[in-house]
């Protein structure tokens, strides 16, 4: 018999607040199951343009395709969404997916789209 995921692991997006105003965080395995939560509890006009992923220990297409959701609302209004704490093993990851543009900077800005 195998083991299930490690529910230590559960992936979580949660609205949060900072000194910096509303983000969101990202925590454990960001999955379709993680994003289905997400998306029930934290309506799309509430979707702030930063991102803390530093508790990320894994993200799927389902995590990928949310941060490319998240990234067209402040798109549309001249900005671009803000990726903070990016764990150096999910760069790979977002440069394979096609998403470089939601890189860092090394500055820590956000990347031009």
């Amino acid at each position: 018999m195998t083991a299930g995921p490690d529910p230590a692991d559960r992936g979580e997006v949660t609205w949060s607040e900072d000194e910096a105003g509303p983000l969101l965080r990202f925590s454990g395995a960001i999955d379709r199951d993680a994003v289905r939560r997400f998306r029930v509890l934290v309506p799309p006009a509430s979707w702030p343009s930063r991102a803390d992923l530093c508790d990320v220990t894994s993200l799927d297409a389902a995590g990928l395709e949310l941060l490319v959701h998240l990234a067209r609302k402040p798109r549309r209004q001249g900005g671009e969404l803000q990726l903070l704490g990016l764990p150096e093993n999910l760069r790979p990851v977002l440069v394979k997916a096609g998403l470089s543009r939601l890189l860092p900077r090394p500055d820590g800005s956000a990347a031009p789209a």
